[in-house]
């Protein structure tokens, strides 16, 4: 009795440091981000967005409609993954759409550049010089896709 006693508070002592143990050390897929947490720069900057989506551009820069289209990244969930290809392929009706989209600020400036993609979205980092990509979780409608048609 005495063993498998010590085996249950062992494997809950596991579990206990394992999960700490995420919040200090990068874990793939283990932890969910919200787009305030993986952004490194200042949303309120952003005062045009151009959208790209096979040879089609568009240059937006009413506050209403950026806000939409910042309001869809803040729907999202995101995972971080190390590569590109670890990003499941989606087979929901969510977004199937390809966008590259370039946020400025006021002086024409580029602040990040965005790749949106199915599940992908990866950040161009020219704030932080790195590229990072991350697997979005959730599927929520997007308000880009109607952004992009009635323009």
């Amino acid at each position: 009795m005495k063993k498998i006693r010590t085996l249950v508070v062992s494997a809950l002592l596991i579990i206990v440091f394992i999960i700490a143990l995420n919040n200090f050390i990068y874990l793939p897929g283990f932890k969910n981000l919200s787009f305030d947490e993986i952004i490194t720069f200042d949303k309120e900057k952003i005062s045009s967005i151009n959208i790209r989506n096979k040879g089609k551009e568009i240059h937006v820069t009413d506050p209403n409609i950026i806000d939409k289209v910042m309001s869809d990244f803040t729907k999202m969930e995101f995972s971080r993954r190390k590569f590109e290809s670890d990003v499941k392929k989606s087979n929901s009706s969510g977004n199937k759409q390809k966008y590259f989209i370039e946020l400025e600020d006021s002086n024409g400036d580029l602040i990040e550049m965005i790749y949106l993609s199915g599940n992908l979205f990866k950040i161009y980092g020219y704030s932080t010089e790195e590229t990072v990509v991350y697997e979005i979780v959730n599927n929520p409608e997007l308000e880009i896709h109607n952004v992009f048609t009635a323009q």
